[in-house]
């Protein structure tokens, strides 16, 4: 007998989110977008445009969190993973059998959700850019690994086959771990050097001193890694950093774009849970340049939405 096609439930509905569901859509999987803050407010629906190499668009349901009770199929939360307490406040109230994918960037931002059953994290390689407010640039490097934290990957690949899609596609990953610190990583880089030099992320491809700022940034990360049991290849961070910076010239970094808007941004779950990991350990001196760019980062952040 053929196992139904569970409901997808995408909450947040910005680039990720929106692209996500016009592919998942084009392949007749039935999919609602789930407002990450806004409450209370009437179903409706959007006609959301994606551009790859080709225009794709489609009419995608959206709903907020007062609108559901009951769940039955897969939850994948892209918001901004400063969100993720609210979010998870809110699905506890919800009843049904569902497991919970986070599509976001960050360390430890999974915390929230430490008491549902079926939790996995996804690190995106892919990128998508609101042009207008339901146009949407997409473009896919590769399939986006899942894994669970943990290594329980049981059940895995039947959601990886119920969420994969032509032009976004994932895989299933069994050390999700490696990966989630390599793309924190370069996050840490882009996202509080590019903000602080007002800059886009070529910078570190065309720039020696960024590049050996940079560099020693992926060292303190790499070095507490260790300390916490995790094994990465800071030469390997550093190429892949290297490539990005390459192809992305003339691209603004996220954290950088949220700033221009008076935005909150990630930073807290990049460099600055680095440097509350560190503290941890008792080894506060390993990332001193990290936490540095981060606070640093957070301030002119802050100071811009005072401003306004």
């Amino acid at each position: 007998m053929k196992t139904p096609t569970p409901e997808i439930y995408i909450v947040g509905s910005g680039a990720i989110g929106k692209a996500l569901a016009v592919f998942l859509k084009l392949e007749n999987r039935k999919v609602t977008l789930v407002r990450g803050s806004a409450d209370n407010i009437p179903d409706a629906s959007l006609q959301i445009t994606v551009k790859t190499d080709t225009t794709y668009q489609q009419e995608i349901p959206v709903t907020t969190f007062s609108g559901l009770s009951i769940i039955n199929g897969i939850v994948l939360i892209t918001t901004k993973a400063f969100a993720n307490d609210d979010i998870a406040k809110k699905l506890r109230k919800i009843v049904g059998d569902f497991s919970i994918i986070i599509l976001q960037n960050g360390l430890n931002i999974e915390q929230p959700f430490k008491d549902f059953e079926k939790v996995f994290r996804c690190v995106l390689f892919s990128t998508s850019q609101e042009k207008d407010e339901n146009e949407i640039i997409f473009k896919s490097v590769a399939p986006s690994p899942v894994g669970n934290i943990e290594g329980n990957n049981q059940g895995l690949d039947n959601l990886i086959e119920q969420i994969n899609t032509q032009y976004f596609a994932f895989r299933r990953e069994q050390d999700i771990v490696r990966y989630i610190w390599n793309k924190v990583i370069i996050n840490c880089v882009f996202n509080s050097i590019c903000p602080l030099l007002e800059t886009d992320i070529g910078i570190i491809d065309r720039n020696k001193d960024a590049r050996s700022l940079a560099k020693e940034i992926i060292k303190e990360c790499v070095s507490l890694a260790y300390l916490l049991g995790v094994r990465l290849d800071q030469s390997e961070i550093e190429e892949s950093l290297m490539l990005i910076s390459e192809k992305s010239i003339g691209r603004l970094i996220s954290t950088y774009v949220d700033i221009l808007n008076n935005r909150r941004t990630e930073i807290e779950s990049l460099n600055l849970e680095i440097a509350r990991l560190a503290d941890e350990v008792g080894k506060p001196e390993l990332v001193t340049t990290t936490e540095l760019l981060g606070r640093l980062a957070l301030l002119k952040s802050d100071e811009t939405r005072l401003k306004h």
